[in-house]
């Protein structure tokens, strides 16, 4: 997924000529990588858990597929701009609430070093880049921070007197940093008179099974939908030692990229059950103990093959979780990231695109995330699991817990 922001200023005035170089220059030293620590794993699960439950509602047929890895680099670069409360409340959606900006920058590119594979069977894109409108002045110690810590590109755009090229530009570069799985993430419509900054994080994933499916035995049969209907789907079938876990109301299986570092995890609930009751349950604390009980059985799987595409608009899941006055005009402080009193930077909206695709190959998954600123039981011996109905997937890497992409597929 590929988190964007965008900030612009209350002042309606056009910006004349160019603020010079926008691209700061690299630091002397840098910074030797740290470990991930058990604070920004419990919060990156946090995050992830609490997101899903607010995209997602109990009555909805719809499919999902976002990353929450995307979102929550996307505000962490945003929170080296904000000050006073602002910053505290992205800090607490972050689930940061007594971190220092430092530290959480430090986790982050961390992190980001953890997350490349060694793994020739999988890949892991991720990168930053900064819009700045032409003549706009960005204070230098924001450009350095995110230079540092997030390797963010930046680049001159014009918002305001050409924003057709600006989202043009823009897209283009989402297009070539996804592979191609997200065409367009902006309008032209996007930008007003108003917009002064696009803060753009990427995430590109492909992996393959480390136990690939038989093509040539996968099959059309019924998927049953929630709403009572029946939909012909290909369907997949694996017969392998797997990941397994039988759980209260529900039994998973754990699908393995290449070496084993990520996984793919399917949680299929009880025939009788809907997948909201599922999704209600996942909490960081039900993900450590479920993850922790999958045990490696023979077993028989069958799952459909599938593509989701979702779009979401970020700006009423973000103000549940207590960002409401990032989004306010009249209160939002972002001043860290540029002098325009006496008016001030605010985040106008928040998008996210995404897109994950599963055959018998593999996964590929990708998605952007827009920011406008106006800115147990014991294991059986043998399982066999149908997903012929809704259930809910996780994309994580095991060794540091981090949950790159979830969804809920309702109809292949």
């Amino acid at each position: 997924m590929r988190p964007i922001i965008i900030l612009s200023s209350l002042a309606a005035v056009l910006l004349g000529g160019c603020g010079g170089d926008a691209r700061p220059k690299p630091p002397e030293e840098a910074i030797q990588p740290v470990q991930i620590s058990a604070e920004a794993q419990s919060a990156n699960l946090q995050f992830a858990t609490r997101m899903l439950n607010q995209l997602d509602s109990s009555d909805t047929s719809a499919n999902l597929c976002f990353s929450p890895l995307s979102l929550s680099v996307a505000l962490s670069m945003v929170l080296n701009g904000a000050a006073g409360e602002t910053y505290d409340a992205i800090a607490q959606a972050l689930g940061y609430e007594q971190t220092k900006l430092d530290t959480i920058n430090q986790q982050g590119r961390a992190l980001n070093q953890l997350l490349k594979p060694r793994d020739p069977e999988v890949t892991i894109h991720i990168a930053n880049s900064l819009w700045i409108q032409q003549g706009f002045e960005v204070k230098p110690d924001f450009l350095r921070s995110l230079l540092t810590f997030y390797e963010t590109r930046t680049e001159p755009v014009n918002f305001t007197g050409n924003p057709e090229a600006a989202a043009s530009q823009i897209n283009r570069w989402v297009k070539e940093q996804t592979q191609g799985l997200i065409e367009k993430l902006f309008e032209a419509g996007d930008f007003d008179a108003t917009t002064r900054l696009a803060l753009v994080n990427t995430l590109y994933f492909e992996g393959k099974w480390r136990s690939p499916f038989n093509k040539e035995a996968t099959q059309d049969a019924p998927f049953y939908l929630e709403n009572g209907k029946t939909k012909q789907v290909p369907m997949m079938l694996l017969s392998e030692k797997l990941p397994y876990y039988k759980g209260e109301g529900f039994q998973a299986v754990a699908l393995p990229y290449g070496e084993g570092d990520y996984r793919f995890y399917l949680f299929l609930p009880d025939k009788g059950r809907k997948v909201a009751e599922l999704r209600k349950q996942f909490t960081p604390e039900i993900w450590a103990k479920w993850t922790a009980e999958f045990r490696a059985i023979d077993g028989v799987l069958k799952m459909p093959r599938f593509k989701i595409e979702a779009t979401y608009d970020l700006k009423p899941p973000l103000s549940a979780l207590g960002m409401e006055i990032a989004f306010d005009p009249a209160r939002a402080d972002f001043s860290r990231i540029a002098d325009v009193a006496p008016n001030r930077l605010f985040i106008q909206k928040a998008i996210q695109k995404a897109v994950v695709e599963v055959d018998e190959e593999g996964t590929k998954a990708a998605a952007a995330t827009g920011i406008t600123v106006g800115v147990t039981s014991m294991p059986m011996e043998r399982f066999e699991l149908v997903a012929d109905h809704p259930f809910l997937f996780v994309i994580a890497h095991q060794p540091t817990g981090t949950i790159l992409f979830m969804g809920i597929v309702r109809e292949p």
